[in-house]
Order: structure tokens, then C-alpha cells, then sequence
């Protein structure tokens, strides 16, 4: 792969990245792969964590990267904080996805291509010993 098409991929994860870090509710985000164990069991909530799903080559010469975008906070054991889990991530993924598509100075290079969707779910993360 050449250097230009890696650094377009970076440019990608570093504006999320940026946009990540610049929300006041966002308190850490993570690039790679949710299933690295040893990577999860150490981290501040709430994350955002963008996910690599891989590229396509269409005909028209331009690279589609894939990503999932994915928000995460901690559950009370009891989980009496469900509602606004659920409610303060998808407005994190919310105000991240509209930056990306209306932000100003966007690249003309690249752009968001789609729609987003917005699915809730529930992961226990552990230390396996």
C-alpha cells in the first residue's frame, strides 16, 4: 500500500480522534480492535472506540475505509443508570458523526459516505486470568 493512501486512512482516525477529544463528556479514545482483551480491562468513562472494518476499492477510483464507532460507559450493577447510558452515548456518537459531515475546512479528498446507525448494546468486559 502506498504511503499516500496510509496517510489518508491516518488523516481519517486522526480527525475522529480530535473530534473524540474535544467532547467535554468524552474521557478517553481508543483505536483498534475491541476484541484485544489486553487492551480493555484499563480505561476512563466514558470511551470511544473506532473500530477498523476494512476498505473497498469501487470503480471509481476513489477508497471507501469502513469504520465502527462505538461509545461505551459503565453500568451500575444494579442498572439503575441504563437510560441515560444509553441516552449520553448515542449523544456522543451524535454530536461526533454530525462534526464529521458538516465540520468546516473538511478535505475535499474524502468524505462521509452513508448513514450512521445507532445500536445500543451491552458487554461485559472482564480480566481473563
Amino acid at each position: 500500500m502506498s504511503q499516500q493512501l496510509q496517510s489518508v486512512q491516518l488523516q481519517i482516525v486522526n480527525r475522529i480522534e480530535a473530534l473524540a477529544n474535544a467532547h467535554k463528556m468524552v474521557q478517553e479514545f481508543r483505536y483498534g480492535f475491541l476484541t484485544d482483551i489486553d487492551d480493555l480491562p484499563d480505561f476512563t468513562t466514558p470511551t470511544v472506540y473506532l473500530v477498523p472494518e476494512g476498505a473497498s476499492y469501487p470503480s471509481q477510483g476513489k477508497i471507501n475505509y469502513s469504520f465502527s464507532l462505538v461509545c461505551f460507559d459503565m453500568l451500575l450493577p444494579d442498572k439503575s443508570n441504563l437510560k441515560y447510558v444509553i441516552s449520553d452515548t448515542q449523544g456522543i456518537l451524535n454530536d461526533i458523526y454530525t462534526r464529521l459531515l458538516y465540520q468546516a475546512g473538511t478535505p475535499e479528498s474524502w468524505q462521509v459516505v452513508g448513514t450512521g446507525t445507532y445500536t445500543p448494546f451491552q458487554e461485559r468486559l472482564t480480566t481473563l486470568s
